[in-house]
């Protein structure tokens, strides 16, 4: 009778896993496994007498010294690996990821619908803020109209609507002092020129001078420019005190546009900072959102 071999030695452990009963393969499996292959790949590498288990190819396989029983063993052993660990979990990982595409695929959908009907309740609460909104303001108009309708005249609305702009278009300017005049002269140049000594490089959208031209050339006038925002005036603004340490430039100063009130008001907080100054000369005061503030020593 021939011989049976059943790689005790090898696979003794592979049953006790539970590799291949049910699908189930964790990391015990996995170490167990690792441990079979080693094994056996070691063993082989060392009847072999091959140090390196990559180049065993088969011809250096063959080998009169290595009886039978032993190759079966191992060749038995392999088939159990395949049949037992490979090919149940190439199975099982195959339909796991059939079943996990399903899902992505129908959860797609589910989001396309629910995105879609987010979209339609949208538009039906945007129609309905519409419908209220445009009752609410013929009933608002014709009770104006009624009550005042002078103040609702097209000249009245057009002049609050150039106001509004006005004070928009106000906190994006800049007005400079003290740069020098000169006949031919390209202010948004100057302006760059200046800029670049804060590290700014903003898109100038506006330069002019203001004021009234003085005949021999004594006076500087102020230079007004516009910029895209209202965060590019802050950054530059900000920085606008590095000027009187920069030879060449300490005589410039920058400042927003103000109203014809806020420069009366500055003024008047100007002055009072100098009186404060004078008054108390070791004193740091100096002026922070609308007030005069001492510095703490």
């Amino acid at each position: 009778m021939a011989v049976q071999y059943r790689a005790s030695k090898y696979l003794e452990g592979i049953g006790d896993t539970g590799i291949g009963t049910d699908n189930h393969f964790g990391e015990v499996n996995l170490r167990e496994v690792q441990r079979v292959c080693s094994t056996m790949v070691s063993d082989i590498s060392k009847v072999y007498g091959c140090d390196d288990p990559e180049k065993l190819y088969p011809e250096a396989l063959i080998k009169n010294n290595v009886v039978k029983a032993q190759m079966a063993e191992w060749l038995y052993t392999a088939i159990e690996l395949l049949n037992q660990c490979c090919l149940p979990l190439m199975s099982s990982a195959r339909t796991t990821i059939e079943q996990l595409q399903e899902e992505k695929i129908n959860d797609q959908r589910t989001i396309i619908e629910l995105q879609e009907k987010l979209i339609s309740k949208k538009d039906e609460n945007l129609g309905l803020v519409s419908q209220t909104v445009e009752k609410e303001l013929k009933s608002y108009s014709s009770a104006l109209q009624q009550s005042c309708s002078t103040a609702l005249s097209p000249t009245n609305i057009a002049t609050a609507v150039k106001k509004i702009v006005k004070e928009e278009d106000r906190t994006k300017e800049v007005v400079v002092f003290g740069v020098d005049e000169e006949a031919g002269e390209c202010v948004t140049t100057k302006i760059s020129g200046i800029l670049q000594q804060l590290d700014e490089k903003p898109r100038i959208t506006g330069c002019r001078r203001i004021g009234q031209t003085v005949t021999d050339g004594s006076a500087k006038r102020p230079i007004i420019f516009s910029v895209k925002s209202t965060d590019v005036v802050y950054q530059i603004l900000r920085k606008a005190k590095r000027l009187k340490d920069i030879e060449g430039f300490k005589t410039v100063y920058i400042s927003p546009n103000r109203t014809l009130d806020e420069r009366i008001s500055r003024q008047k907080l100007v002055n009072e900072l100098k009186e404060r100054r004078l008054g108390d000369p070791s004193g740091r005061y100096f002026i922070r959102r609308g007030e005069i503030v001492k510095a703490d020593n």
